[in-house]
């Protein structure tokens, strides 16, 4: 279905009600909305204003999903061509599949044991919530509040401990699993593929992950189409999103791998 958008879905959507949407193609101020193809808006109904055959791919496609809903700000998933996520949970959801994702190369590389340990939110300020820590002091407040909530979303999805029963490295099966997920130019995940190739492969690692650096464009695409709609007609767009993405700088995912 994608073909139309020349293989690439937008990096984020906003299905707005139609009353929103006509608002929206009547305002000159935010008129410019309805041509970006990165940042779509996709009307919930009514015909669209402008790129109709990329617009009418994406709501079919979400539709289908079941997250054709009036109001839902959605993020393209960047480790899957045709998935999106809700807004509200996109932050710990995406840093949970990198962890997922990692944990599946360690198994076709032979692995035994993937450990999650830690995971660290940087921000403007600091917080701590178990074994998830906030990074970078400074004035507390809202933002604490914020980072505590993503950590606590991020505890409940990461596993605590992943077990195998291990076997010979799969290089070639695990190149490929990058490729499919959009994770081919990670250089740490390279070089643990590398490390489990040929001679004296290694037997342990203990690595950090970036858990947003893949979003981050995605992220900053619903960010501001948050931004441009919110306020219209008393409308407040992806309200927790935008908090969470102002607040929080990235996530760091430690993990430790045993083969």
């Amino acid at each position: 279905m994608m073909d139309t958008l020349n293989n690439r879905s937008p990096r984020s959507v906003l299905v707005a009600d139609d009353s929103l949407y006509l608002d929206i193609t009547g305002d000159s101020d935010s008129v410019s909305l309805v041509d970006d193809l990165d940042a779509m808006v996709v009307p919930y109904s009514v015909m669209p204003a402008g790129n109709e055959t990329q617009v009418n791919a994406v709501r079919e496609l979400l539709r289908a999903a079941g997250q054709l809903i009036p109001g839902a700000l959605l993020i393209k998933n960047p480790y899957e061509s045709e998935v999106f996520e809700f807004s509200e949970y996109a932050l710990e959801s995406f840093a949970s599949a990198k962890y997922h994702h990692l944990a599946t190369v360690a198994k076709l590389l032979g692995a035994t044991d993937v450990r999650f340990e830690d995971a660290k939110i940087e921000r403007q300020t600091a917080a701590t919530n178990g074994g998830v820590r906030a990074m970078i002091p400074g004035l507390g407040g809202g933002d604490t509040d914020v980072s505590k909530e993503v950590a606590r979303k991020l505890d409940a999805r990461l596993e605590g401990q992943l077990t195998f029963g291990g076997g010979e490295p799969d290089p070639e099966a695990a190149l490929e699993f990058l490729r499919r997920h959009n994770l081919a130019n990670d250089q740490q995940l390279k070089s643990l593929v590398e490390m489990r190739t040929g001679s004296n492969p290694i037997q342990g690692y203990r690595m950090t992950l970036s858990g947003t650096r893949e979003s981050d464009a995605n992220l900053r695409a619903a960010l501001s189409i948050a931004e441009s709609v919110s306020g219209k007609k008393g409308i407040n767009v992806g309200a927790t999103f935008t908090r969470e993405v102002k607040s929080i700088r990235s996530i760091e995912i430690t993990t430790s791998i045993k083969f």
